[in-house]
């Protein structure tokens, strides 16, 4: 899984309605009595409201409960559930669900299985479930190849809550996590995107970057402009939360990589972030989940540890031209910078300049639009298909999913 035009074998098509059936599930040595409800309007109602406004419309996510809850067949202890959980453990769990709540639901209607387990079931995180055509969980007449499971993270509040709900559906539409693995301590762990993104530091409950909703085909080709030569482009940036206009400025380094220029407000469903203006970063094709496919650019050092609590690492990385604010950002190996220039209800003006040219050439599609002598050559992305792979790099095709 990586920040590169997804291999559309696996995840599901991040279009339209997404059906999703919610089973509530207790053990024999763990029943509950606890109203179904109380989990349901954690994880489902403001979820639904984030995926409508993240993608303007292009996605509504549809979730019908169960209300009740089904008797899971074996003991907790028989799951594997306490020690982290492999992808055929996962699926093992999730088949029983479905085949214990068989006889009540028509599982041929949906195309996700949201598994929900009762309080204190001692297991920490809320993974999500893929699997490849052929190896899910036949029901129905149907094969059930998309799920996510969830646990005690889920417990603590509503937006939480619903956060978690909101990551683990982007690992369905094949997003990455932007997490630093290898580095697992709390705060490093969130150290390359901050609380940027929903599939980073998800306590803000911020919008997918501008990248990924180019990713998911949530942005028009005029919403993103390609600098792909050397040159400058001086436009203006409107805010990622609402729809319309010129989302981002993207300019290629090389056949897996970018810079990504975007706007950012606390408006919506970003509404928590701790900053806003410009924010600047670059996307790694190459890089897998978990490994950096995205680094932010910090505009400046974060300051304030109250602020990191709330908005994780980076909170303070946006530029802007106000007062205390950083407007100018370089990367002199790269050739590139960028200029806030002006600021107001449209957004943002800014420039980017560009003196080298990528190091290989850039293999997406674009329109280009730029002088008729090559010095700027300034296109819209054409969004991904289910044939077009742009940076010839998606899933990994040697085995299942991770789950996590």
């Amino acid at each position: 899984m990586n920040e590169g035009t997804t291999n559309t074998a696996l995840p599901l098509r991040p279009q339209g309605p997404v059906r999703a059936v919610m089973l509530f599930v207790d053990f024999p040595d763990l029943p509950t009595k606890e109203a179904t409800s109380i989990q349901y309007d954690r994880l489902v109602p403001r979820a639904k409201r984030w995926y409508t406004e993240a993608s303007y419309g292009r996605l509504s996510l549809a979730v019908t409960p169960v209300s009740h809850w089904v008797r899971m067949p074996h003991n907790v202890g028989a799951y594997g559930l306490a020690n982290g959980i492999s992808w055929k453990e996962h699926q093992d769990y999730i088949a029983d669900a479905v085949h214990a709540a068989n006889d009540e639901v028509d599982f041929s209607r949906y195309q996700v299985v949201y598994v929900v387990a009762p309080k204190s079931i001692g297991v920490d995180r809320s993974p999500a479930f893929q699997a490849y055509p052929g190896s899910g969980i036949a029901v129905d007449g149907t094969e059930i190849r998309y799920g996510a499971t969830f646990f005690d993270d889920t417990r603590f509040d509503s937006r939480y809550a619903s956060n978690v709900l909101i990551h683990e559906t982007g690992h369905i539409l094949g997003l990455p996590d932007l997490y630093d693995v290898p580095n697992p301590t709390f705060w490093s762990l969130f150290r390359f995107a901050g609380g940027w993104d929903m599939m980073s530091w998800n306590e803000p409950g911020g919008h997918f970057m501008a990248w990924e909703k180019w990713k998911l085909g949530w942005l028009d080709p005029s919403q993103l402009t390609c600098l792909n030569s050397p040159g400058e482009v001086t436009t203006t940036i409107t805010p990622l939360e609402r729809a319309g206009g010129l989302k981002a400025v993207v300019v290629p380094l090389s056949a897996t990589s970018a810079y990504v220029v975007e706007a950012r407000k606390k408006i919506g469903e970003d509404a928590a972030l701790c900053d806003e203006g410009v924010l600047v970063y670059k996307v790694d094709a190459s890089a897998r989940s978990g490994y950096g496919p995205v680094q932010v650019a910090s505009a400046q050092q974060d300051k304030s540890s109250d602020l990191r609590d709330r908005c994780g690492p980076l909170y303070n990385a946006t530029f802007d031209k106000a007062q205390g604010e950083v407007a100018h950002f370089a990367d002199n190996a790269a050739g590139i910078s960028m200029d806030v220039l002006s600021s107001g209800t449209d957004g943002y003006r800014v420039r980017v300049v560009r003196t080298t040219l990528a190091t290989q050439s850039f293999p997406l599609t674009t329109m280009d639009s730029g002088t008729s002598d090559g010095a700027v050559q300034e296109g819209a992305y054409i969004p991904p298909d289910d044939s077009f792979f742009p940076f010839g790099s998606g899933w990994d095709m040697s085995g299942q999913p991770d789950s996590d």
